[in-house]
Order: structure tokens, then sequence, then C-alpha cells
């Protein structure tokens, strides 16, 4: 008769070897990083699945640091500071060197002179560049005022962004009979045929040629009509300005939902045009309207490929209580920066350069002085333009790299890791 093992004695033989397990999972070590990566978007929520269902374990800010610790296609898995781990898209992702850079270009900007104050329309986007496609980093409040840097031309549609391609095919290796089969089939390879040989060079003069000896007039071969090029579609573009917030904040926004912070009764006359900078060119005591200001300013239309195509000097008639135009030039290719030049002490006048490019392709800064009613030319000189900040490329992290990293790291060290992430540890 067989007696089966008691409850207990079976537990107290189980116990061991799950403690075994134990310690040997708390002993191996813990999952290799691949690489890091700073997040670029506002808040970037970490899922802890790679459904788009699943909850978030965590949610973090711009210029986050995390550990890549996995790939799959697109999707990578990160650990953040305080230890936990998701899934986040690798487009949402900047590598340290685009970091770095998109670091340095910020540090610049915040020594760029300020072309204007500027308030938002509506709640805006700040961008890591003039791309709609770009991460979105902050915000500017409806109402907000910002500084004005620089503006921007760029293709509203970019192209597609592509998450690289994580899935290597590895060739499948053939078993015995397969090598066998195709060595079989090489060596019984018929050559090649040759290749026919070409037609003299006077075989239209042999084809034309008469029973009696003469020749027959060949038709003319009609010239085949050449195929109407298709109307190329026209590229629509988005103009952009680098701003400045309060919280030194730089970064790029769409220029449409940006009004410039100069008086109504100034902007009136601008045309329909864009205004792309403002100055205080001085105060004035007006006994009926209080103080006022003369401007000087920059315009042009929208999409225009350079800062500015006139400018023009506005002073306030004390007389006549309203403002007038006391110099003006239009029709010319103008560039950031405008400076003006600080107001010294007991001085009605002010001094102001522009930098326009010549009918002959070169670059030239003129200066001006404002003496409270007339603009007088002072001087001209060659002016080199600096280097235009390079746009952040809206791709993320080299994650091809990555996956030939992950794949370098062993298949049953994966597996292990995993089967201890699904019980806890």
């Amino acid at each position: 008769m067989r007696t089966s093992r008691p409850p207990l004695v079976l537990a107290a033989a189980v116990v061991p070897i799950f403690l075994l397990l134990l310690a040997f999972s708390g002993c191996t070590q813990p999952r290799e990083v691949l690489g890091q990566a700073y997040v670029a978007p506002a808040s970037l929520n970490v899922r802890s699945q790679l459904a788009l269902k699943s909850g978030a374990v965590a949610t973090l800010k711009h210029g986050d640091l995390v550990d890549i610790v996995d790939v799959q296609r697109r999707m990578v898995k990160v650990r953040t500071a305080a230890g936990f781990e998701g899934w986040v898209d690798s487009l949402s992702l900047l590598s340290v060197d685009q970091m770095n850079q998109l670091r340095r270009e910020r540090k610049a900007a915040l020594l760029l002179p300020a072309e204007g104050s500027a308030t938002a329309f509506e709640t805006m986007n700040i961008h890591i560049a003039p791309a709609r496609t770009a991460a979105a980093f902050a915000q500017i409040p409806e109402g907000g005022s910002v500084s004005v840097l620089g503006r921007k031309v760029t293709p509203k549609l970019s192209p597609p962004v592509r998450g690289p391609s994580l899935m290597f095919e590895r060739p499948q290796a053939s078993n015995r009979k397969q090598r066998k089969e195709l060595s079989t089939k090489l060596s019984l390879r018929v050559p090649p045929r040759p290749a026919p040989p070409k037609p003299p060079a006077n075989w239209q003069e042999l084809s034309s040629e008469r029973i009696d000896g003469g020749h027959a007039d060949l038709p003319k071969k009609p010239e085949a009509a050449k195929p109407a090029e298709a109307p190329k579609k026209p590229v629509v573009m988005d103009d952009w300005t680098l701003v400045r917030t309060k919280a030194n904040e730089v970064g790029w926004v769409l220029t449409r939902n940006l009004l410039m912070s100069v008086p109504d009764e100034v902007a009136q006359y601008a045309e329909g045009k864009h205004i792309t900078s403002f100055f205080d060119l001085g105060t004035v005591q007006d006994e009926v309207k209080g103080a006022k200001h003369h401007w000087l300013w920059t315009t042009g239309p929208m999409l225009l490929p350079y800062d500015f195509d006139s400018w023009r000097v506005f002073l306030w008639n004390g007389r006549r209580h309203r403002y007038e135009t006391s110099y003006r030039q239009h029709d010319l290719e103008g560039y950031f920066p405008v400076h003006v030049d600080p107001a010294e002490a007991n001085a009605d006048t002010r001094t102001f350069q522009l930098v326009t490019k010549d009918d002959d392709g070169k670059f030239r800064r003129r200066s001006y002085v404002f003496d409270g009613s007339r603009v007088h030319l002072t001087g001209t000189e060659d002016y080199t333009p600096g280097a235009a900040p390079k746009p952040q490329p809206v791709a993320s992290i080299d994650t091809g790299k990555l996956q030939m990293k992950l794949r370098a790291s062993g298949w049953l060290k994966r597996q292990w890791t995993a089967i201890k992430q699904r019980f806890g540890r």
C-alpha cells in the first residue's frame, strides 16, 4: 500500500529551492544600460507596457535624463532617475549630443538683442526647432509677453518622421541536403549565351537598296512628342519667430499667433504688413495727450525670406497731436539685428543701425541719427552676418545602434531579466 508524502514534507523541500532562486536572482547583475537620452516634449508619460491603454508608471518633463534598457522597433524601454521602468516613443527623446547642441544654441540665443516684444494671441507651444513636428517643451499663455529674437521661414509639410527599422533579418542556416543541391546546380550551370552581333553602321542604306540598284526614299520618322511636365505643387511655408520668455526659455513659435506690442495708433499704419521689430526712440510730452514716444519699426509681408523689406521712423507732432512719418525706406532686403544705441543723458538725439543687402550682393550696415524731427545718415560700412543657428533635427536617438548593442548582450540574459521583472524582482 502506497502512502502519500505529507504536505509539510513537500513544503520543506520546495522552500529551500525557492530561497535559492531568490538568492541567485539577487546576485545577478541589473539590466544593462544601452544608452542615455533626454526627454524632448514638455511632458512624457512612461507606460508600463507597449499597449497604448497601459497605465503610466511615471511622468517626465523636458530635459529629464533617462537610461535606455530595451528596444522594440521604434519603442524604447527607459529607466527613470527614480528607478521606474517603462516604454516611450523614441521620437520623443533626444540624444546626448542633440541635447548639448540645443543647450549651446539656447545659451547663445540668450545673448541676442531683443527686436521688440510681442503678445501671444492665444496659448502657444514653444518648439525646439522651427517645425510643426518638433517637440514642444513649454507654452506661452494667452496674453503672455515674450521678446522677439529672430525669424525663419520653413516648409509647413516637413518630411514624415520615419522610425528606424530595428528588425534585422538573419540569414537562415541551410541544412546539408540544401547545400548539396546548391553545389550540384552550380556545377551543372550552363554558360550564358553570347550577345548577338551588332548591325553594320550603314544598315539603313543597305535596307533601302532596290532590285534595280536604286534607293528608296525612307519616310522620316516622326519625332516623339515630349511628355508634358506635371505642374509642380506649390510648397506651403510657415513663418516662425524665435522668442525668449521671462523665464529665459528660448524656442520657436508660429508668427501668425503673435502680436507685436506696438500702440494701435501707430500699428494702423502698417498697411497690411507684419511688424517684425520696433524700438522706442524717445519720449515727448504732449499737453493734451500726455506722454508719447517716437518709434522706429521694420515691416515686411509674411513668409518673407529675409527679415524686413522696409523701415520707418514715426515722430509725435505735439502741435497736431498725432503721429507723422519722419523717414521711410522701402523695397530693400533687411536683416537682423537692428540696433538702437541707449539714450545719453541730456541728449535729444538717438542713433541706430540697420543691416541691408545691396544690389551688388554685399551686406552693409548703415548708421543714422534721429534728432527728434529728422533722420540723418551718418555712415556706411561693410558687414559680415553671423552664422544662423541650425535648427534641431526632429528625429530622435539612433535606435539602430542600440539594437545592435541589445543583440550583443545575449538572449538568455534578457529572458532571465524579463522573468525576474514579471515576478516583481
